[in-house]
């Protein structure tokens, strides 16, 4: 009892809440409508079944954890008043993935495991595969990789034996390869990637196979195989880019950058980093954009001109990655701040940054963060002159070394040692490492050609036995048949380096062609999207010119229709209270009431769309230009071409043109204080053009503040493709130029009209 009614009064306070924090939670709203139907209905309804939708929605969207906090609040008291498992079950759920949204990963893994443990209780089969999933994911996120391959294996079993948990099973499987793949053990990872691959292909989930080819890629990156790499980032690629997946393409393109540096081609590599962060900023997390920061500033630390500019791009993923409590990649962050200081001799800022690095490097967990830890410490060291500090962690470096840690340039580990041991008068030692240093560096040469030397020795020996038992006194021969092994060897080896060389050659120009097409595959894929725009653009501007003329219709009803009528009423409503008896003043304002109810009638005249069907452009033009109303000094001209059939010319390209030589002459008379006007239509080779020009006070067209006249003029030529120019002085006039292509199969009733060339002016 005393249970019901804590619920009861923890359901009022949530309700409260909500009612008092409305103001507060309006600021964190978006424009989603969706979010905004769900929350009415649970306004309106108050059960389980509403709250439960809002929640779910909010955690897919990632967003408004305070408000998740509120609505999962609303569960729990729901659950606990009707005893409701299920419920309590979402309601520790809900709050742990509102508590992940705010970085508080130790109250969301305690909430989660919390929603598991009654899901087990309760043998809630999809339930217990959910939460484990969850848990395994945030596990990664968190760096800690064997919490998470605990309960990947805890969920996975159950998903496997289940049709309707495969997609659980699908996700399972990818985030158990990446706990793999973030700790460095590329086998391991490529077995549960291949399965997870191959889970997705057959179940035609494009999502978790685009995010496995992607996975795959950076594997064989890794492993040195860049044909397969290159083979899988560019068919991930091409799907995201057929699916709008941006989030995901921003990947790719940041790991095919990475396929670039490990080519040693950063320039080459930068464009694409760049692309990858484009995306990450549109559709992507702060953390996602602090970690493209952190791969752009990684690959311009390579290019020497850049080195001042990666210091920024790399201070930018900083306040990403403190934000979103990455410290993996801060490690990073951290470790390639050290070492472009360390080029730069800033040894402060070095310091200040590798004792950041010291204060977290706990997490570092793969060889490689090792290896680059180890590295940026003992080469400040070395610099700060600690000779015997700095050798400790050379030979960390030299360990790994010889554990199986693969270093290009493995041969400068012993190098520095030599320098660090020269400089404690350890003459012995420095010389052994930098022997060993100069053996490390032609080792491989050394290895080759001991090799070919050993199998020669072992060839010329064994032929040496059978010359001597066979022939003793034939010492030409043996001289000769010597000469042949050495020049056949010789051909041999000078055979196989150039089939060698031709070979990489081969690969890297067959590997330049691949990344040349999946660029160009990219532009061709960004100019359609402009193509798109523009189209979309001149729509929209047709629309709002159809709107605008069907608002000027309906103005000129209603002042023709109705106002006018109302004067007309109101004139002879006072010449029937004043019954003949008219006074001069009286007759004065009576006539003041007519004109200006003749002047409504003639601009209700202007507004309504003139009738084509019953007069062409020319004619209507003529018409307009005799009997607009005009002070007594201004004059106005039209000309036009002879002989023309205007009958032919689509109607909503001749409207359009009737309203804009309306907008213009309108301008000139009220603004430019025109005297004479001049207005020439032309129609010849299938162009139509029509050129309004004034004698007025004219404008600066470069500084006049755009208004209403201008930005119409220019939209409504923009709707039919047409090509709008105004030139203008100070005291020399304007002149509006309006072009626009005619196509030769025109119909009279304008339902097939075109412009070639045309566009916005």
């Amino acid at each position: 009892m005393r249970i019901l009614i804590d619920a009861m009064i923890r359901f009022a306070i949530v309700y409260i809440l909500l009612a008092l924090c409305f103001p507060v939670v309006l600021l964190a709203q978006t424009e989603d409508k969706r979010l905004d139907e769900l929350r009415k209905t649970a306004a309106k309804n108050q059960d389980l079944s509403s709250y439960t939708s809002v929640c779910s929605y909010l955690s897919q969207k990632e967003q408004y954890p305070e408000l998740l906090l509120l609505y999962s609040d609303s569960i729990y008291s729901i659950a606990i008043r009707d005893q409701i498992q299920e419920g309590i079950m979402a309601y520790y759920s809900f709050r742990a993935e509102a508590c992940f949204m705010q970085g508080d990963y130790a109250s969301g893994f305690r909430y989660k495991r919390k929603a598991l443990n009654l899901a087990e209780q309760e043998n809630n089969q999809s339930k217990l595969v959910e939460y484990a999933a969850d848990l395994g994911y945030y596990y990664n996120v968190s760096a800690d990789y064997d919490s998470a391959r605990y309960f990947f294996n805890k969920g996975l079993p159950i998903a496997k034996e289940s049709r309707e948990l495969s997609e659980h099973y699908r996700v399972m499987l990818t985030n158990l390869a990446s706990s793999y793949i973030y700790e460095g053990e590329t086998d391991s990872a490529l077995v549960y990637v291949h399965q997870a691959e191959k889970c997705s292909s057959l179940d035609k989930d494009t999502v978790m196979w685009l995010e496995n080819l992607n996975q795959l890629g950076t594997l064989y990156r890794r492993k040195k195989q860049m044909d397969l790499s290159i083979q899988h980032f560019e068919l991930a690629l091409n799907l995201c880019l057929q699916q709008h997946n941006y989030r995901l393409a921003s990947f790719i393109y940041g790991n095919i950058a990475t396929v670039y540096c490990d080519w040693n081609r950063p320039e080459d590599a930068i464009p694409f980093s760049q692309k990858a962060l484009e995306y990450a900023q549109k559709f992507g997390t702060p953390q996602m954009v602090g970690l493209f920061y952190l791969n752009l500033g990684a690959i311009q630390c390579k290019v020497p001109s850049l080195l001042l500019q990666s210091v920024t791009t790399l201070e930018k993923s900083l306040e990403l990655l403190i934000q979103a409590g990455n410290k993996r990649r801060l490690c990073e962050a951290y470790n390639y701040l050290v070492n472009i200081y360390l080029q730069l001799n800033q040894l402060d800022k070095a310091e200040k940054y590798l004792a950041l690095l010291d204060d977290i490097s706990g997490v570092l967990q793969t060889d490689v963060e090792l290896y680059r830890y180890y590295q940026a410490k003992a080469v400040l060291l070395k610099v700060q002159g600690l000779f015997a500090s700095a050798l400790k962690f050379y030979q960390k470096m030299a360990d790994m070394q010889k554990d199986g840690y693969r270093d290009l340039k493995d041969y400068e580990c012993y190098l520095s040692m030599s320098h660090c041991y020269m400089n404690l008068h350890q003459h012995q030692q420095a010389y052994q490492c930098l022997n060993y240093a100069y053996s490390l560096r032609d080792s491989m040469f050394q290895k080759q050609h001991t090799e070919q030397l050993t199998a020669f020795s072992v060839k010329y020996k064994t032929q040496e036995k059978e010359l001597e038992i066979a022939h003793l006194k034939e010492k030409d021969l043996k001289r000769t048949a010597e000469l042949l092994q050495n020049r056949i060897l010789a051909g041999t080896v000078l055979a196989l380096l150039a089939v060698t060389v031709f070979v990489l050659l081969y690969m890297r120009q067959r590997q330049k062609v691949r990344l040349a097409q999946m660029s160009q595959a990219v532009s061709e894929k960004e100019q359609k999207f402009l193509v798109f725009q523009k189209d979309a653009e001149q729509r929209l501007a047709k629309k709002y010119i159809e709107g605008l003329e069907s608002e000027r219709e309906r103005m000129a009803k209603e002042l023709h229709d109705d106002v006018c009528n109302s004067l007309l009423a109101i004139a002879m409503n006072i010449r029937e209270m004043v019954e003949g008896n008219q006074p001069e003043e009286l007759q004065v304002q009576l006539r003041h009431l007519q004109n200006t109810r003749e002047r409504l009638r003639t601009i209700s005249h202007e507004l309504m769309p003139p009738a084509f069907q019953y007069a062409n452009i020319d004619e209507m033009l003529r018409d307009y230009s005799l009997h607009i109303p005009v002070s007594a000094h201004t004059q106005i001209f039209y000309e036009s071409t002879e002989r023309s059939d205007w009958n032919l010319l689509p109607q909503d390209i001749v409207l359009e043109f009737y309203r804009i030589v309306q907008e213009a002459m309108s301008n000139a008379l009220k603004y430019a204080n025109a005297s004479c006007i001049k207005v020439n239509l032309d129609w010849s080779q299938q162009r139509l053009s029509v050129c309004v020009e004034d004698n007025g006070k004219g404008f600066d067209i470069s500084k006049v503040k755009k208004g209403i006249g201008l930005r119409t003029i220019r939209q409504r030529a923009e709707s039919i493709g047409a090509v709008a120019t105004c030139t203008s002085e100070l005291g020399k006039g304007t002149r509006w130029d309006i072009q626009v292509c005619i196509t030769n199969n025109c119909e009279k009733n304008g339902t097939e009209s075109g412009c070639i060339g045309g566009g916005r002016s």
